[in-house]
């Protein structure tokens, strides 16, 4: 579900929006999402905030209704500068750099797909290397090795 045109580790952007709007057109271009995926992720977020606070790390993991995927993918995304997010479950304001977009055709795979990363962010070894590697080739490694055997 990783690819390494899909990771992208130095974003210069100043809002979420910027963010959404940015991957958006890049994964609509690349024919792995439809049309009316960046409208989605908006209103998907806008909803059901994405924010995790982990103890070393923040991320947040947007995603979209399954029509607007093509094909599955993890993009994963890192900003220069922190953005303002609101947190999973309580909406409260957090600040992270570090965005895994989640496109999924089959639904039924979330939870299971949300698991693992919540269990890999828990994980200080992965977090130290995630947070050190500044190219994507590297990243593309890391997240495979990690994930391995994600089903898509």
């Amino acid at each position: 579900m990783f690819y390494q045109d899909l990771i992208d580790l130095n974003i210069a952007v100043d809002t979420e929006e910027q963010l959404f709007d940015l991957v958006g057109t890049r994964v609509i271009s690349q024919d792995f999402a439809n049309l009316g995926y960046i409208a989605n992720l908006e209103k998907r977020e806008l909803a059901y905030p994405t924010g995790l606070k982990f103890a070393d790390i923040a991320l947040a993991l947007p995603h979209v209704d399954p029509q607007y995927v093509k094909r599955p993918f993890i993009y994963l995304a890192r900003t220069i500068s922190s953005l303002k997010l609101k947190q999973m479950g309580d909406s409260s304001d957090i600040s992270a750099q570090n965005f895994l977009f989640l496109g999924l055709k089959n639904g039924e795979k979330q939870p299971e797909l949300l698991a693992k990363i919540i269990a890999a962010f828990q994980d200080q070894n992965f977090v130290e290397q995630f947070q050190k590697t500044k190219d994507s080739q590297n990243m593309l490694q890391l997240v495979e090795a990690k994930f391995r055997g994600l089903s898509k």
